[in-house]
């Protein structure tokens, strides 16, 4: 399990009438428009504004394993994310990057305590399921959403937002969720959470980070983008 910690309009037609299929079943052809346009809000209102550094108290537990550090993550429009972690000795224990939905880890580090690009996007606070995600199904009633999307990895990602904030993200293997991030309130008027949680359940993992400050800063140096370099 890995948990992070960081720092309306709804549409009208979505949230009148009959009330929306449960989860789990086709979005209906009349209210799909209305949900992908709310989707594409989100997804625009919750992207990266500009380039930001947060810093954060993390802590991660396995069946074996528990340890615990500060961490960096320099963030940067449109989709950029990088994610250092380190021992309170100073050694780095974990890098990724995120580079749209490209996630890069440098060989010589674990890569067991990084979610995947959909839900270490959530743990930004950033509404991404992927460029190739395919919505299937979803619902939408006064300002609580539930989207589902397929990936080209035959797998599934499943977002809970609420006032077009993340409250949650699962990523579902033939309809069983192995991987979720939870989410805590927003700090201030960033996108980026106060806490996140990441957790494996099948490995029985989890990452906590929990953020101290935000700070807004120029563009990054190109390289820091590329770890294994």
């Amino acid at each position: 399990m890995v948990v992070i910690s960081l720092g309306t309009a709804t549409v009208a037609a979505a949230c009148s009438g009959s009330p929306p299929p449960p989860t789990g079943s086709p979005i209906p052809e009349v209210e799909r428009r209305d949900v992908r346009a709310e989707a594409l809000i989100i997804e625009h209102t919750t992207r990266v504004a500009q380039p930001s550094r947060l810093v954060f108290r993390w802590r991660a537990q396995e069946p074996d394993f528990r340890d615990e550090g500060m961490g960096v993550a320099r963030v940067e429009p449109p989709y950029r994310a990088r994610l250092d972690l380190f021992l309170d000795n100073g050694e780095a224990a974990a890098i990724a990057v995120l580079d749209g939905d490209e996630l890069r880890m440098p060989e010589s580090l674990s890569s067991e305590l990084v979610p995947p690009a959909a839900l270490l996007w959530a743990a930004f606070g950033v509404f991404r399921p992927g460029a190739e995600a395919q919505m299937v199904n979803g619902r939408l009633l006064r300002g609580n959403m539930v989207l589902e999307y397929d990936l080209p990895s035959d797998e599934q990602v499943r977002f809970h937002l609420r006032n077009r904030a993340i409250v949650d993200a699962e990523r579902l293997e033939r309809g069983s969720v192995v991987e979720r991030v939870f989410i805590s309130e927003l700090v201030g008027e960033t996108i980026f959470p106060r806490e996140a949680t990441y957790r494996n359940m099948p490995d029985y993992r989890e990452l906590r980070l929990t953020l101290e400050s935000v700070e807004h800063v120029d563009f990054f140096p190109p390289d820091i983008w590329y770890p294994s370099q």
